[in-house]
């Protein structure tokens, strides 16, 4: 079965408050809220008892807070991965209950996810020289932690000190820059042990 907002997780209606749900119906229905008896959050839709007349169903899809809950998780996206798999959700949504939605809220929601997409673009190139900069920095702590599991004496550990100190300068924006020497005094204290 494919997902829809709700079995996705994405829109929890359960979660409403009950008053405002009762006002979005009563102005979907054009009847004013006292002329509502009673009405439950079903799993998919609400059942509405209209006062001297019978019960009906009510989609959630029909709601000002449905698109609003749209509109929040498009903005919560971390990633492009999680808006892609966002908007899949969507693009399904849209298409298996179309008479249920109005184009100007579908129109919303392609233009937030429009926008999230471009933002997350944006925010992915700026960080990306971040990223390749913390990518050699662990190439370069991994290349050390080969070098220093080889040193067997403490005499060839304390040459490779100087070298250690200056390369790290080339990474000491980094807080991960200052990982190299605690593997040293790892590796002495080992060396220490071992001789003792």
């Amino acid at each position: 079965m494919s997902n829809n907002l709700i079995t996705a997780g994405i829109i929890a209606p359960a979660k409403w408050p009950l008053a405002r749900v009762w006002l979005e119906v009563s102005a979907w229905l054009g009847v004013a809220p006292r002329q509502i008896e009673h009405l439950e959050l079903w799993p998919h839709q609400i059942w509405v008892k209209i006062v001297g007349s019978g019960a009906i169903f009510v989609s959630y899809r029909c709601l000002p807070l449905w698109i609003e809950q749209g509109l929040e998780a498009i903005s919560q996206c971390r990633d492009r991965d999680c808006l892609k798999q966002l908007g899949d959700i969507f693009n399904q949504e849209v298409k298996r209950y179309r008479p249920q939605y109005n184009q100007t809220a579908v129109e919303k929601w392609r233009s937030a996810w429009g926008e999230k997409a471009k933002q997350l673009r944006i925010d992915e190139e700026r960080l990306r020289p971040l990223r390749e900069r913390q990518q050699a920095c662990q190439q370069w702590q991994e290349g050390w932690r080969q070098v220093l599991r080889y040193c067997s004496t403490l005499e060839s550990l304390e040459r490779l000190t100087p070298e250690i100190k200056v390369q790290t300068q080339q990474f000491e924006d980094l807080p991960e820059s200052q990982t190299v020497m605690q593997l040293w005094h790892q590796r002495k204290q080992e060396i220490t042990h071992a001789t003792a």
